[in-house]
């Protein structure tokens, strides 16, 4: 018997029994679910642990911690998927809660058809329709620029994330791009949506301020968003922050001298510039793809990988089209969103892709952040296409932290800590918490993680980052995405709804994963007959 694994997992009831390293470690499954508790047992397992549990290899073969050829083929499919514009019913196997009523909305690629990396896909939106119960499934393209070009000539007519076309292409688009006579970058719509304030259309986003688009709740392509106030900035953030007060926080940058913060009103989409912050190594911007902001405050994370643009037109970049210089550690611009002032904090080198939450503490003196800290960009390189479909690489580590970013002026260093209870490997991506929580002081964050050995993320995990426990779920040769977390209509605890997860299973086809937020234990699934590609960030839009 292995000192390390769990060797024994047995159903008494409402109980799963867990040894590790001698221990027994009980868990209780809430009352309010046992219906469900044996299809959980039966398809995947959900065990409460502490971080060392998370390295542990399985007792079934180690095979059976990868993904299977079939998910694999289905995740980065190299062909088109097609598109489902009249709506399916997908078949449920257990319960969906009837108060889940509304759309569950998930941005990703559609397609890989000659491209080298998971950022390079065209744009698909894959909807779920809830109501009294059922599920019913559609998934279309967004008909922007770059897509509508491949699709009519076979080939890339603009660079995406990993994969270049001609270099003085590449060239006399940047050129158009610069001098504001063209788009510069891909239009390739294919990371976030988030809603409009009245729930009738959807805006579809991506890096570039161009990838900006509007689309009905029929998942029909409406148009670009183009904005005409005098932001400046060819690239931007997926990754907006809703405030209290209805509006949103975002940044611009682009090859040249500064960042800008911005306040976007969500209903004319008029942005105004709150600060620009000027970059330490122009005209090359750090890499920022997602940054912390709480009510009063907005964090520009200037980490140490910077945008190669030689690499970005010939390739030739250690990390795709960016350079890593940990030497220069990382630089926290605390910008103040009432007065847009700006000050620095040194931080140790990191790099991330998502930041979990934000919040100021209860007495005002400090601002913590939380995120997964890889120590260099290789990540980066393990989303290589060829590296996923050959299972070709183990995962990087990635565990959680909290960096603490002084308000009282007592110093200019932000210091940085992990969230759970030991050093021991986990793996986080894609985090969410509940939405009511965002910007505030929480305790759960859900996210996709790994169950070793792996390749890829191929569990989902619930954080309890005040604790520094987790509980964590897995179901043999599947690959989960970005579980979204839902409450409940009237909840009082954090945690109570349900968590939503597009899952590519082990035949190939997906499947809709709803876990209860508490437990954590599946609630139900809704079947698809077909599989769709791996996908990145979703939202949840209420019906009336």
């Amino acid at each position: 018997m292995s000192a390390l694994a769990p060797q024994a997992a047995l159903s008494k009831g409402t109980l799963t029994v867990i040894e590790h390293k001698g221990a027994v470690h009980v868990q209780h499954s809430p009352k309010r679910c046992p219906p469900f508790l044996s299809m959980a047992q039966e398809r995947g397992s959900s065990m409460r642990t502490n971080a060392a549990t998370l390295d542990a290899p399985t007792t079934s073969s180690p095979s059976s911690t990868l993904p299977t050829e079939a998910a694999r083929r289905t995740a980065f499919r190299e062909d088109f998927t097609p598109e489902l514009a009249e709506p399916v019913e997908a078949t449920v196997e257990g319960k969906v809660p009837t108060w889940i009523h509304g759309s569950f909305i998930r941005n990703g690629p559609g397609t890989f058809q000659g491209m080298k990396h998971l950022f390079d896909g065209y744009a698909m939106l894959a909807k779920f329709a809830f109501e009294n119960g059922t599920v019913k499934v559609s998934h279309r393209f967004v008909e922007t620029e770059a897509y509508k070009a491949f699709r009519e000539t076979g080939k890339m007519q603009f660079p995406e994330f990993g994969t270049q076309v001609p270099a003085l292409k590449t060239l006399w688009l940047t050129f158009l791009g610069m001098t504001g006579l063209g788009k510069g970058f891909t239009d390739n719509s294919s990371v976030n949506v988030v809603p409009t304030p009245d729930g009738k259309q959807l805006i579809s986003m991506t890096e570039s301020v161009a990838g900006t688009y509007r689309v009905d709740l029929d998942l029909n392509t409406l148009g670009q968003l183009e904005f005409r106030d005098g932001v400046k900035g060819l690239l931007t953030t997926a990754h907006p922050t809703l405030l209290p007060d209805g509006s949103m926080i975002n940044l611009t940058s682009g090859f040249g001298s500064h960042y800008t913060v911005f306040r976007q009103n969500r209903a004319t989409n008029v942005r105004e510039a709150i600060a620009q912050v000027p970059l330490r190594s122009p005209p090359t911007p750090s890499w920022i793809h997602d940054f912390p902001v709480t009510e009063n405050y907005a964090v520009v994370p200037e980490t140490p990988i910077f945008f190669n643009l030689k690499a970005a037109v010939f390739g030739g970049a250690e990390y795709l089209m960016f350079d890593w210089k940990p030497e220069k550690r990382s630089v926290l611009h605390l910008v103040n969103l009432k007065t847009g002032s700006v000050t620095q904090f040194d931080a140790p080198p990191y790099f991330t892709f998502h930041y979990i939450n934000s919040f100021e503490t209860a007495d005002g003196s400090a601002l913590c952040f939380d995120f997964s800290k890889f120590e260099d960009p290789e990540f980066l390189n393990g989303l290589l296409l060829d590296n996923l479909r050959g299972n070709k690489r183990p995962i990087a580590p990635s565990p959680l932290v909290r960096v603490t970013v002084p308000l009282d002026g007592s110093s200019s260093t932000a210091t940085l800590q992990p969230l759970l209870k030991d050093n021991s490997y986990t793996f986080c991506e894609l985090p969410r918490v509940n939405p009511h929580y965002k910007g505030k002081e929480y305790r759960y964050a859900y996210a996709v993680s790994a169950k070793l050995p792996a390749s890829f993320g191929n569990a989902l995990a619930k954080f309890n980052v005040k604790e520094g426990t987790v509980i964590q779920w897995h179901e043999a040769g599947c690959i989960p995405v970005e579980p979204l977390m839902v409450p409940r209509p009237g909840a009082q605890e954090e945690d109570d709804g349900v968590v939503l997860s597009v899952v590519t299973g082990a035949n190939g086809n997906s499947f809709l994963l709803i876990l209860d937020a508490t437990s954590f234990e599946e609630v139900a699934r809704a079947k698809l007959p077909h599989g769709i590609p791996y996908g990145f960030h979703g939202t949840f839009v209420h019906a009336d």
